[in-house]
């Protein structure tokens, strides 16, 4: 019997999902709340299947990802979030998921996505599918500044944009308050801003851009 891992740090979203992956057949359904657990759980159980919110705590769904490939660990992943497709969807298939799915759609096509993940297809929006046919090494689709940060770099600025200290955002990622202000005086440099409040503004923006550009 299959295991499949549900990571999500809402219970509600995750029981959702649950239900959802326990129509599919025999298998065995865990879950995990942080990136802590649920890198643990992988490396114990060794899941045919997870599906992995990327906004947790103590690791995010693209430094799980991350792990994975560098364990040679391997478990189909879809990610599962609420964030913007237009900004994390390419960095999730550069990460090495097999699927992206938003919070904002029909949470019953989700079963529907693990069949296809579970027989080797990926299942991408649209441009990304277009980038990987036009290209052997696809440029990053988002055009937006946040496609000249890293991985951490945006997860500092989107934790940042929530209102987080530096205390927590650190207690989050597992780093130092040090840590953290280096990456908000590399986030003001690449972005060409003069004061750390400019960051919030400027998340937003590239947000409601990115949430704009999917609604096209």
């Amino acid at each position: 019997m299959s295991t499949w891992l549900v990571v999500d740090d809402h219970p509600a979203i995750g029981f959702a999902v649950k239900a959802i992956l326990t129509s599919l057949g025999d298998h065995t359904i865990i879950t995990a709340t942080d990136g802590i657990c649920a890198l643990a759980q992988i490396k114990e159980k060794q899941p045919q299947l997870v599906i992995l919110d990327i906004m947790l705590n103590k690791m995010d769904g693209l430094q799980i990802l991350q792990h994975l490939r560098q364990l040679s660990i391997p478990a189909k992943v879809i990610i599962y979030t609420s964030l913007p497709a237009e900004t994390y969807a390419e960095r999730a298939w550069r990460a090495g998921a097999s699927g992206f799915f938003g919070k904002d759609q029909d949470i019953s096509q989700l079963a529907l996505m693990c069949q296809l993940v579970l027989q080797n297809y990926h299942c991408f929006p649209d441009f990304i599918c277009e980038s990987l046919l036009t290209s052997s090494a696809p440029e990053t689709h988002d055009k937006s500044a946040l496609a000249k940060l890293s991985d951490r770099e945006l997860t500092v600025l989107r934790y940042l944009s929530d209102g987080l200290s530096n205390k927590e955002i650190a207690n989050r990622l597992i780093l130092s308050n040090k840590t953290i202000s280096t990456y908000k005086s590399r986030l003001m440099e690449k972005l060409q801003l003069s004061k750390p409040e400019e960051l919030v503004t400027f998340f937003d923006q590239q947000a409601d851009k990115a949430f704009s550009h999917e609604d096209h």
